[in-house]
């Protein structure tokens, strides 16, 4: 998925409590929501987006699966598919160019079909930071776990993401508090944008 990983790279919150906490509510704008908690024995915070998408089980799992595939030249801010021979199960790489004096991350994520249903399906999303050899002056994320949960809805797909992240290094809050919430927010956008783009070509 190309907006994918653009999510994990702004999770960089930390949280001043070591007890588990309710989900609180952080943005709520354009049938899009946005959640945060501490977690325990973590000092960053984990997310949980969702929204109704007016859109089918199928055109999702496709936006959710696209992405160019991988070469050792790939661009920087977009996600890239890693060829494998899994039929449930998708490797994507991705790299953050950074503000200085932070080094620039990368992650390579595996985005595994656990459960499917006729009103449900379940992936969960973790890390397989091995897959490629690590890249000069770049940290690579080796703690990253999540979902997506996709549940059919009288309006068409509720889709949740959650996420929680560990970016390694030392992270300045000034940047952890601005985007913890623009990431996942930028993700449901396109995902809105892109589907009612594919519906609307579609029906013509």
């Amino acid at each position: 998925m190309k907006i994918l990983l653009y999510t994990t790279f702004l999770l960089f919150f930390s949280a001043s409590s070591t007890d588990a906490e309710e989900w609180m509510l952080k943005k709520a704008k354009d049938n899009i929501e946005i959640y945060t908690r501490a977690v325990p024995n973590s000092p960053f915070r984990e997310f949980k987006a969702t929204s109704i998408i007016d859109t089918s089980f199928e055109k999702l799992l496709q936006e959710l699966y696209d992405a160019p595939t991988y070469t050792p030249m790939c661009e920087e801010g977009i996600s890239y598919r890693i060829p494998d021979s899994s039929h449930n199960s998708r490797l994507f790489y991705y790299k953050q160019k950074m503000p200085w004096p932070i080094r620039d991350r990368d992650v390579i994520t595996k985005l595994t079909l656990k459960e499917q249903t006729d009103n449900h399906i379940l992936l969960t999303i973790e890390v397989a930071p091995d897959i490629i050899a690590p890249q000069n002056k770049t940290l690579r994320i080796k703690e990253l776990s999540g979902s997506w949960l996709l549940e059919r809805d009288v309006n068409g797909i509720k889709a949740t993401q959650q996420i929680h992240m560990n970016p390694g290094g030392n992270v300045p809050s000034s940047i952890t508090n601005l985007l913890l919430v623009k990431g996942p927010y930028k993700t449901f956008t396109e995902l809105h944008r892109k589907l009612s783009t594919y519906d609307s070509y579609a029906e013509n």
